[in-house]
């Protein structure tokens, strides 16, 4: 018989699962609604231009922006697990998004495509989440997504020039003659276009750091000083369209134009399209790395709060925004880091941040939509070249390619094949140049030769460390799980130290960096222990963890190694195989 009250907390506790804004809700506290409502402002002003710009870039109506812009934070809202994660239209998003719907072959209606895209990123994100998948984005390492990040930001900004600078450029950018191109068209520039543009991109600068400085001098509350540093996007929006207006310009500068008024209507006109599968590859791009960024930036501040996320439901709460936006019109949906930042520094407590931040972009879109037809591109340019320029972060890759070389290959290679071959073609190169490269070290262990430091029980390297040698006896440590793909170095170099090695009686393989032996491997051990029977040497094993040595019983290793043996401790091994005397190795200097 069921306790009273069971059913209730079962509802309650899968409605938490399932919406996690059911619980934040509940325990909501007043002191929070103050700062939410601030974060929700400062964070409207912000988002409202950067939904038209990033629309723009990829190549859609403005009205997909902010769109995006209301439905996204809304379902997210209720959906994920981020208190302060600002779900919306993100640049690199969208430049993926412009290159996905610009390929060849399409011959669906390019907005409805847009939707197609924003569908197939929900139901990847459904996918991996009813599988539990989300470790693939693993699979994107920090080289590949830093160096697909710089080189996508540098492709952003190249892409913006001839709109900023009012002159005809690429239809899209692919190979180093587009570059050329747009570099090459600069002295068609329209002074007009341009000195609007250039002014604003000034103006976007001087109100950034510079202007946030000025402010904190001012002792200014903290809050206060965040709104207005952050409004620098919009204020810049409506001083170049006043601009425009003042000056007579509104023939010779481009304009965004008409956007229809109202709150986006449900449509699902984007089923018909004849170009599902062609634009899968590029949904699925998107998708991971839309998840990639979102869940950086959100872990990253849960953790400065002690907040837990769930990263399954995150999944699903992305999928269900994406979802919203493709019924609603809207271009694909993303975490974005400037954006959330901003949403944090203003001191969100909870989504109710975001979702009022999504219904003042909807009332502006109600009441204000008229006024967005003055806005002139060149200012929308300005502002997505100077929020993408801090992507393009050398510094970082001078920090990768000094840790470690290879790494830095592959941030290096992922840019520069994202400027040259395509958005969706350089995060596979670099995923598999970075497979390539985790192979290849996985192939390639660092095998060292160990002896005992003096008057102690530890074994380190005899090419770094004083350490105690006995003759006779050779003692390795291999700093990896043995697998198929460094098997064969590894019999190599154990086979090769007893042969050419004065006088050696035992070989002892050290495992205490050794979690896993497969098949190959197992038959690659029993392989050495013959070998060196031949050559009239015992191999041995110490100190192999709990769960390998399981495999090795049930395998019969031991009994293959005989006269060999597996020791508990290198301690064992050593009065086991060591010949009276020792010496001691000096390491080189």
């Amino acid at each position: 018989m069921s306790r009273p009250g069971r059913a209730p907390l079962s509802v309650l506790f899968y409605l938490k699962s399932l919406l996690p804004a059911a619980d934040w809700l509940r325990h909501y506290e007043r002191r929070y609604l103050t700062a939410d409502v601030i974060a929700g402002i400062v964070t409207a002003m912000l988002l409202v231009p950067q939904g038209v710009a990033f629309a723009l870039l990829a190549g859609l109506p403005p009205q997909a922006g902010l769109y995006a812009s209301i439905v996204g934070p809304l379902v997210y809202g209720l959906f994920g697990t981020s208190r302060t994660l600002s779900v919306g239209p993100v640049s690199v998003a969208a430049i993926m998004v412009a290159s996905a719907l610009s390929a060849s072959g399409l011959s669906g209606d390019y907005g409805h495509n847009a939707l197609v895209l924003a569908a197939e990123c929900a139901a990847i994100f459904f996918v991996l989440a009813a599988f539990r998948l989300g470790w693939l984005v693993n699979l994107l390492s920090h080289p590949v997504l830093s160096g697909f990040t710089a080189g996508a930001a540098v492709l952003i900004i190249f892409s913006q020039i001839p709109q900023l600078a009012g002159y005809k450029g690429p239809k899209e950018i692919h190979g180093w003659h587009s570059y050329w191109e747009i570099i090459g068209g600069l002295p068609q520039m329209a002074p007009a276009t341009s000195a609007i543009g250039l002014s604003s991109a000034i103006g976007l600068l001087l109100l950034g750091k510079p202007f946030a400085r000025w402010l904190g001098k001012q002792h200014l509350p903290e809050v206060a000083a965040t709104a207005l540093a952050k409004s620098a996007p919009l204020l810049i929006v409506v001083a170049a369209s006043l601009a425009v207006i003042a000056l007579g310009l509104g023939e010779t500068v481009s304009r965004v134009g008409a956007i229809p008024g109202g709150m986006p209507s449900l449509t699902t006109a984007f089923w018909s399209s004849p170009d599902w599968f062609r634009l899968f590859p590029s949904a699925l791009a998107i998708a991971l790395v839309g998840y990639v960024e979102s869940m950086a930036i959100a872990k990253a501040l849960a953790s400065r709060r002690r907040e837990r996320m769930n990263a399954n439901q995150e999944l699903l709460a992305l999928g269900a925004a994406n979802v919203a936006g493709a019924l609603f019109g809207a271009m694909p949906v993303a975490g974005g880091f400037s954006r959330t930042m901003v949403n944090y520094a203003a001191g969100a407590r909870t989504q109710l941040a975001s979702m009022i931040t999504a219904c003042l972009v909807g009332l502006a879109l109600l009441a204000f939509s008229s006024w967005f037809a003055a806005i002139p591109k060149t200012a929308l340019a300005a502002i997505i070249i100077v929020a993408v320029a801090p992507l393009v972060n050398w510094r970082e890759f001078l920090n990768v390619w000094q840790y470690d070389r290879s790494d830095g290959a592959v941030f290096l290679l992922t840019a520069v094949a994202v400027l040259l071959l395509g958005i969706e073609e350089g995060i596979v190169l670099g995923v598999a140049l970075s497979m390539a490269l985790f192979v290849w070290r996985a192939g390639h262990p660092h095998i060292a030769e160990v002896g005992r430091v003096p008057d102690t029980q530890h074994y380190r390297n005899l090419k770094r460390h004083i350490v105690e040698t006995w003759p006779g006896l050779r003692i390795f440590r291999v700093d990896e799980s043995l697998t198929f793909v460094n098997a064969t170095k590894t019999r190599d170099h154990l086979v090769d130290a007893a042969i050419n090695g004065p006088g050696v009686h035992h070989v002892v393989l050290l495992c205490t960096a050794v979690n896993h032996i497969d098949s190959s491997a197992l038959e690659m051990l029993e392989s050495v222990a013959k070998d060196l029977r031949d050559v009239g040497a015992t191999f041995h094993l110490a100190e192999v963890k709990g769960p390998v040595m399981d495999h090795l019983r049930k395998a019969g290793l031991i009994e293959h190694l005989a006269p060999g043996k597996v020791f508990f401790r290198i301690d064992d091994a050593v009065a086991a195989c060591a010949s009276e005397g020792s010496s001691v190795v000096c390491c080189p200097p």
